[in-house]
């Protein structure tokens, strides 16, 4: 699976195209912030991933799509995915076709498949075989199916990934992906296959049914112990009851099932099913009870109310009088001559006339005879409402009686129903006993024939265990996983030494279990996190994954044959560099030492591994510049200029 072309429409629907070549070393140079590292954003986003990492800015500003068309042996696939309006999406438009298969038109953009699809067409053509990755016992992660998901971790190094000495393959950080390349890489590296992850499923079903019959036997032995003393009193209480004969005995598990059986289908004689009369009275009785107090609760109620309205008026009483004596001191400022006539024009106090008459007096006159007038009609409804009281107390007593009357005839009607009931304890005792023996057959009394089963089996799956137990000591998925990073880590040693890196004079090696590289010195090994240098950093991250593509390539495995990599060489150039190409202070040795390993494995590989770089570096050598695809420098860009005039910007 190589790349053969990505792009990216514009809002307007015009196209911006990118060319690879396949089975060959692409190089992409350029300045920085010409959308060099969103390439492999844009191919990794296409090829499936839900989650977008492509730059939010310029790029994503102006594009409406991005596509990308891969290419198999005599076959093509276009994956186009829409720009999406938040952090992830699944929408994508699937196409497939032959090696004239192209880009599309903007009209031709239709969703028509999501990410599903894509992983299942790309797994396909791959050939990766249905392979399931089952979690170590007691594990909370789920069981998942190897598919170009996992395989693409091994294709991608971006900027920060590539100079991290604390990480070594892509996305290696995010949540449950190093567990998750932890248990694909033998798969990918051919150590584990398909049928061996079978028989791994099969070795601990196996393991599991073997304990479960174990566990049936030790429960049979010790309830086979249990099982005389138990049935032994279940005929006792049989015959206690008469549902068996006094003279019935029977030896242990000799007709065992036919006795329990017995028990279970007899029947004692039948009671009416007519309802008796002491019950319907007593349930006349309880309803009438029932009616009763709750009259006997409504009448407490009412008179509950009108005791706290009776209460509430009286303080109202005392406030009115309270106000109404107060007002009458009124006569006392009047002159009496002025009483009898009503004329308030006359001083009270000198005898005085007055130039006006003081309306302050009628008014308070007034208030007077409201508040005795409210006085009186208060006095009206109290009179009312005592006599109301007293009639609900009057009422209350003949439902009291009432009451009484019921409890001690319902008492009588218990004590009758009792007497019946003694009647029908032995046909419960019977029932009981019968739901004893129902356990004990549904537990099983044929006991030791079960046992002798159980044992049976137990020899078959101790003989099924040990000869899968044999197949999988004797294929060693271990061993084979330790051959394969043998091969790999000497390559990687190899490439460490063209490279000159810190510590390639010593055996350098893969780490599958810590998923990072390791040097192998004289006073112990040395992981990668403990390298100095950014040079070291870059370069064993190079060593490692071309050795692997390299192993991949010539087992067959079903890897995508391409590597991407971003900004290899920024450990040569200064942090703020806009274009390595200008540095004359650079390792120009050392990054020629990089793109010549990297062309020099690919033509190893015949045209079976295609590596794309993007980097700011771009050397005079002629085999470089033929390598070359696109420079992106002069106002050349992923984004063209004339897009960001249509949009306005």
């Amino acid at each position: 699976m190589h790349i053969v072309s990505l792009g990216v429409f514009s809002r307007s629907g015009k196209r911006r195209d990118v060319e690879f070549h396949v089975g060959a070393l692409n190089i992409l140079t350029g300045k920085s912030k010409t959308g060099k590292s969103a390439i492999l954003d844009i191919v990794e986003y296409c090829l499936g991933r839900n989650t977008v990492t492509i730059p939010t800015g310029v790029i994503s500003s102006h594009s409406s799509w991005y596509y990308v068309i891969v290419q198999f042996a005599g076959e093509r696939v276009l994956i186009c995915r829409p720009n999406p309006e938040g952090a992830s999406t699944n929408k994508a438009m699937v196409r497939t076709g032959g090696l004239d298969l192209t880009a599309p038109t903007f009209d031709e953009l239709a969703v028509n498949a999501d990410t599903v699809v894509v992983k299942d067409t790309l797994t396909e053509r791959l050939g990766i075989d249905s392979f399931t990755i089952d979690p170590e016992a007691g594990s909370l992660r789920q069981s998942f199916d190897v598919s170009v998901r996992q395989a693409l971790f091994y294709c991608f190094q971006n900027q920060g990934e590539i100079a991290s000495r604390d990480v070594l393959f892509h996305r290696q950080v995010e949540n449950n992906i190093k567990t998750t390349i932890r248990d694909t890489l033998p798969y990918f590296l051919g150590a584990a296959t398909p049928e061996q992850g079978a028989l791994r499923r099969q070795l601990v079903a196996t393991r599991r049914t073997l304990r479960r019959i174990q566990s049936s036997i030790r429960a049979a032995e010790a309830d086979l112990d249990q099982q005389d003393s138990r049935v032994t009193h279940l005929i006792q209480s049989a015959v206690s009851l008469g549902v068996l004969p006094a003279d019935a005995g029977i030896s242990p598990r000799e007709g065992l099932r036919g006795v329990l059986e017995g028990i279970l289908a007899y029947r004692p004689d039948s009671v009416p099913v007519e309802e008796s009369e002491g019950s319907r009275r007593r349930r006349e009785l309880a309803e009438e009870g029932r009616t009763i107090r709750t009259r006997i609760r409504e009448v407490d109620d009412q008179l509950e109310l009108l005791d706290k309205l009776q209460k509430e008026q009286s303080d109202s009483q005392a406030e009115v009088q309270y106000q109404t004596a107060r007002l009458r001191a009124l006569d006392l400022l009047v002159p009496k001559s002025a009483l009898a006539d009503g004329d308030v024009s006359v001083c009270p106090l000198c005898d005085q006339g007055l130039d006006h008459p003081d309306e302050t007096v009628d008014e308070l006159r007034s208030l007077l005879n409201a508040l005795e007038t409210r006085l009186k009609a208060s006095k009206g409804v109290s009179s009312r409402r005592r006599s109301t009281i007293e009639r609900l107390v009057a009422s209350r007593e003949p439902l009291v009686e009432a009451l009484r009357e019921n409890v001690v005839e319902l008492d009588a009607v218990a004590q009758q129903e009792a007497a019946i009931a003694a009647g029908r304890e032995r046909r419960e005792r019977i029932a009981f006993l019968q739901g004893r023996v129902s356990q004990e057959l549904e537990r099983g009394v044929d006991i030791a024939a079960d046992l002798a089963e159980l044992r049976n089996a137990e020899r078959r799956y101790r003989d099924q265990l040990a000869r899968l137990e044999y197949i999988s000591e004797r294929e060693d998925p271990a061993a084979a996983l330790r051959t394969a990073i043998d091969s790999v880590s000497e390559l990687m040693t190899d490439y460490a030494r063209y490279l000159q890196l810190e510590g390639s004079e010593h055996y350098v090696r893969l780490d599958p279990v810590e998923l990072t590289v390791a040097v192998q010195r004289p006073g112990g090994r040395v992981p990668l996190g403990r390298m100095g240098s950014a040079e070291n950093w870059v370069g064993y991250h190079l060593v490692a994954y071309l050795a692997l593509h390299h192993w991949f390539v010539l087992k067959s495995r079903p890897v995508p044959r391409f590597l991407m990599f971003d900004q290899p060489t920024q450990a040569f150039f200064p942090e703020e560099v806009i274009d390595a190409a200008a540095d004359e202070n650079a390792d120009w040795e050392a990054v020629r030492r990089q793109f010549t390993l990297m062309r020099d494995v690919v033509a190893a590989l015949n045209g079976d591994l295609q590596i794309i770089v993007c980097d700011h570096a771009n050397l005079a050598d002629d085999w470089f510049q033929d390598a070359v695809i696109e420079n992106w420098r002069n106002g050349v860009a992923l984004i063209p200029t004339d897009w960001l005039e249509d949009d306005g910007a």
